[in-house]
């Protein structure tokens, strides 16, 4: 299992939920960066959102949880999300257990980076699961990052070519200082993910050379959710991805059996824990969104 690559994600889940650049000339748009070579194995990707509306609120985001930690800069207007106001102008944005919702106002210009699952920690150098839950860890929470002197160092270098330059010279820096990340977690991590979460956590131990035990304490260090928890975040991002592909003619029982859900009751539950909507709604959703 040691060779097992970590698909990429970038795009499919998390941020990659906002408008993409077809938006444009809804006035939302996103863009989205891959890191340098060394930074591949740890971050998904480097993303700018804006939003100039003219007077006009462009309205609701939804941002899916994907399992991974981020760091985010808000250069725009403030920020509402899940129905509240959001202090301060940089954060860690740790894994989420469900979907976000953010409220787009007038003005939005935000810069983020986006970690691969499990892979923020040497960056972070927090316990992951101290950040998990549905808000945002204000920067100056966690001193030590000195995310607000980057925020500042970001706000003064107005072209986004130079802003992700710091960005990229910022987690270089933090990277030499820091541990490695085990390898049996990434063993673990391309695992589930391969199997878009529907293998059983029984059958991954079966296959690692430690125990359940140690497996919940790396989960719960470098990921912040439980292998169960996080399985069940794939699977139904997996469900999200196929009721897009099927669009008007997708068949939610079809989707249902093909995410490794044995009735619609169990799927319908899960969906809608993770996402707050059933998946009738979701589907609503995508063919007024997409067609």
């Amino acid at each position: 299992m040691s060779g097992v690559a970590q698909p990429d994600l970038a795009g499919s889940t998390g941020i990659g939920n906002l408008r993409p650049a077809q938006a444009v000339a809804a006035g939302l748009t996103l863009e989205r960066h891959a890191p340098g070579a060394a930074l591949r194995p740890y971050v998904q990707c480097y993303w700018q959102a804006s939003w100039w509306g003219g007077g006009e609120p462009a309205g609701m985001e939804l941002l899916h949880p994907d399992g991974a930690t981020g760091l985010l800069f808000n250069f725009g207007g403030a920020l509402e999300r899940n129905g509240e106001r959001v202090r301060g102008d940089c954060w860690v944005d740790g894994p989420k257990r469900c979907t976000a919702r953010l409220a787009v106002g007038e003005t939005l210009d935000l810069l983020g980076v986006r970690f691969l699952p499990g892979m923020a920690f040497p960056f972070i150098g927090e316990t992951l699961s101290t950040l998990a839950g549905e808000g945002l860890t204000p920067g100056d929470a966690l001193r030590r990052l000195e995310l607000e002197a980057l925020h500042e160092r970001l706000r003064h270098t107005p072209d986004l070519a130079g802003r992700l330059a710091l960005l990229e010279d910022y987690l270089l820096a933090r990277l030499h200082h820091s541990e490695r990340v085990p390898s049996g977690l990434m063993a673990s991590l391309g695992w589930l993910q391969q199997h878009h979460g529907q293998g059983s956590i029984a059958a991954l131990v079966g296959e690692l050379p430690f125990g359940q035990r140690r497996l919940e304490r790396l989960f719960q260090r470098h990921v912040g959710l439980s292998p169960k928890r996080y399985a069940r975040l794939l699977r139904v991002a997996h469900s999200r991805e196929l009721i897009k592909q099927g669009g008007a003619a997708a068949s939610l029982t079809d989707t249902a059996f093909a995410a490794g859900y044995f009735d619609q009751s169990h799927f319908i539950h899960d969906f809608k824990a993770v996402t707050g909507v059933t998946p009738g709604d979701y589907l609503d959703h995508v063919q007024r969104r997409y067609g």
